[in-house]
C-alpha cells in the first residue's frame, strides 16, 4: 500500500486548495494577483500577444510592460478562450502546477534519499500554510517552482545514464524557471554540483553542458532585450533591474539584524514553517548524508540563500519571494522525521519515549498552526468588503473607457475589479498639478477607499478634491469625483 500514500497526500494537497477556488481576484496578497490576472484578461481581450503583456495601470499608454516572461497569464488567457472568462481558471492552474510540484518533490527525493523520506517532504510541503496559500493563488509562482523542481529531476537522471531526452527535458523546465522568475539563475549551483559529483573536473569540457547553457541564456536574454525596448517605448516597468532601490542590490540590509529576523524568523521560520517545522529543519541539517548525491539538497539550499541575499529587500518585505527557500527545506524536516519519528508509536515510544512524543508534538503543532494560518488568509477573501462595494458603484456610474486616478497604496486591485484603465496613485500624489496633468491626459474620475485619508496629512487632500471638482457618489467607505464637471 506504501506505494499508494503519494497519491492520498495529492488528494489532501488537492482539497486544501480548492477553498475559494472560484472567489474573485481581491483579500491577502491581492495587488500580486491582480496584476497577472490584468495581463491574463488583456491577452485574452486583445489576441493573445505573448511578447506584448499589458497591464491595467497604463494611463492613456497602450500599456505594454517591462517583467518578465508572462507564460502563465497566457496560458489562463487560453482557458478563458475554451471556458470563458472567470479567475477560478487562474487559480485552478495554480493548483495543478502545486500538485505536481508535490509529487516532483517524492519522485525527486524518493530517487536520491528513501521513500519514506520522499513521503514525508511531499506531505510537509501539501499542508504547510503559505504553500497551500500561493498554491492556489493568481501568481506564477506555483508554475516557477514546479519547473525548478523538474529541471533539477531530469538533470538528475541525465547525469545518471546520459541519455538526451533527460537532459532536453531538464532544459525546458529551467529554462521556464528563469523566463518567469530570473533568480531562478541560482539553480545554476545545484545543477554544477551535479555535474561535478558526476564528471569531476571533465564536465568543463562536456559540449552538452556548454549547449545547454547557451540554449539558456538566449531566449532569457532575447525575452528581457525585448521587455526593455517595451519600457522604452511606454515608460511602465515592474522595475526589474531597480538595482538598490526596490528588491535587489541592498547591500546595506546585509548588515541589518532586522533583514535577518524579518526573513528568516518572522516569515520563513513563522509564517512558512510554523516553527514546529522550524525546528525539524534545524535538525535535519546535521543529519548524516550517506551519500554524496544527497548533498545535492545542500548546494539547493546554499544557492536559494545566495538568491535571498541578492534579493534581499524583495524577500523581506514580500513572503512569497522566500517560496524557493521551501523546495529544500522540506527535504530536510523530512530528514528528521524519518530519523526519529516513526507512524508505528507503539514501536517507536517503547525504545525511545521522549523523541517519539516530541516529534508526534511538531506534527500535531504543524498541522494545526498551518491550518490556523490559512485559515486567517482566507478571513481575508470576503465578498462584504468597501472594495466590491465601490467596483459596484463604478460599474454603474462609469463608462468601460473612462479613464480612472484610483487614490490607493499602488495596489492594482482597484483598476483590475473595475475593468477600467487609468493610474494608480498614492496620497502623497495628490495635488493641483497632478490632477490637471492626469486630465489633459484623459483622465475623467479620481475614485478611492476613504480609509487612505485617515490622517491629519492627508485629509486635507480629499477636502480639495470635494471641494474643487464634482463628487457624484460619496459614502462612509469611498468616493467618486468627477474630474470633468
Amino acid at each position: 500500500m506504501k506505494k499508494y500514500y503519494i497519491y492520498f497526500i495529492i488528494v489532501i494537497a488537492f482539497a486544501a486548495r480548492l477553498y475559494h477556488i472560484n472567489f474573485p481576484v481581491g483579500g491577502w496578497h491581492s495587488w500580486r494577483q491582480a496584476d497577472t490576472a490584468a495581463i491574463a484578461k488583456n491577452f485574452y481581450e486583445d489576441g493573445f500577444q505573448i511578447l506584448f503583456p499589458q497591464i491595467d495601470w497604463r494611463g492613456n499608454t497602450p500599456g505594454y510592460v517591462e517583467s518578465e516572461f508572462h507564460i502563465y497569464p497566457f496560458a489562463v488567457s487560453i482557458l478563458y478562450s475554451i471556458f470563458g472568462f472567470s479567475d477560478m481558471w487562474g487559480r485552478l492552474l495554480s493548483v495543478i502546477f502545486s500538485l505536481f510540484t508535490v509529487y516532483g518533490i517524492y519522485i525527486l527525493t524518493k530517487k536520491i534519499i528513501s521513500e519514506k523520506t520522499a513521503l514525508w517532504a511531499s506531505f510537509i510541503y501539501a499542508i504547510i500554510p503559505l504553500n497551500v496559500f500561493y498554491g492556489r493563488a493568481f501568481m506564477p509562482e506555483s508554475l516557477m517552482l514546479m519547473c525548478s523542481v523538474y529541471g533539477i529531476y531530469f538533470f538528475y537522471r541525465w547525469i545518471e545514464n546520459e541519455a538526451i531526452r533527460y537532459l532536453i527535458y531538464s532544459y525546458i523546465f529551467i529554462t521556464l524557471s528563469v523566463l518567469i522568475k530570473i533568480p531562478a539563475l541560482y539553480l545554476g549551483l545545484p545543477l554544477l554540483y551535479l555535474s561535478y559529483m558526476r564528471f569531476s573536473k571533465s564536465f568543463l569540457i562536456k559540449w552538452q553542458l556548454w549547449i545547454y547553457v547557451f540554449l539558456l541564456f538566449l531566449p532569457v536574454g532575447l525575452w528581457y532585450y525585448h521587455a526593455h525596448n517595451l519600457f522604452l517605448q511606454t515608460g511602465l516597468t515592474f522595475n526589474i533591474w531597480g538595482l538598490g532601490t526596490d528588491k535587489w542590490g541592498n547591500i546595506d540590509l546585509l548588515f541589518s539584524f532586522k533583514f535577518y529576523n524579518d526573513v528568516f524568523f518572522k516569515s520563513i521560520a513563522e509564517r512558512h514553517l510554523t516553527y514546529a517545522f522550524f525546528i525539524p529543519f534545524l535538525i535535519g541539517l546535521f543529519i548524516k548524508r550517506e551519500h554524496k548525491n544527497e548533498r545535492l539538497f545542500d548546494w539547493w539550499l546554499i544557492s536559494v540563500l545566495i538568491y535571498i541575499m541578492i534579493v534581499a529587500k524583495g524577500n523581506q518585505v514580500h513572503e512569497y519571494y522566500n517560496l524557493p527557500f521551501i523546495l529544500p527545506a522540506v527535504i530536510f524536516v523530512a530528514k528528521s522525521f524519518t530519523k526519529y519519528f516513526d507512524l508505528r508509536l507503539l514501536k517507536r515510544i517503547k525504545t525511545n519515549p521522549f523523541v517519539a512524543w516530541l516529534f508526534l508534538l511538531f506534527l500535531t503543532a504543524g498541522i494545526i498552526l498551518s491550518f490556523l494560518r490559512y485559515s486567517r488568509f482566507m478571513n481575508s477573501e470576503t465578498y462584504d468588503s468597501s472594495l466590491f462595494r465601490l467596483a459596484n458603484s463604478v460599474n454603474e456610474l462609469t463608462k468601460e473607457n473612462d479613464l480612472l486616478i484610483t487614490v490607493d497604496d499602488g495596489n492594482p486591485i482597484v483598476l483590475y475589479r473595475f475593468d477600467r484603465k487609468g493610474w494608480n496613485a498614492y496620497v502623497e500624489q495628490i495635488d493641483s498639478a497632478f490632477i490637471q496633468d492626469r486630465i489633459e491626459n484623459g483622465a475623467k474620475y479620481i475614485i478611492g477607499e476613504n480609509s487612505y485619508f485617515n490622517s491629519d496629512n492627508s485629509i486635507h487632500k480629499l477636502n480639495y478634491l470635494l471641494t474643487n471638482y464634482k463628487p457624484i457618489e460619496i459614502t462612509q467607505d469611498h468616493f467618486i469625483i468627477n474630474l470633468r464637471e
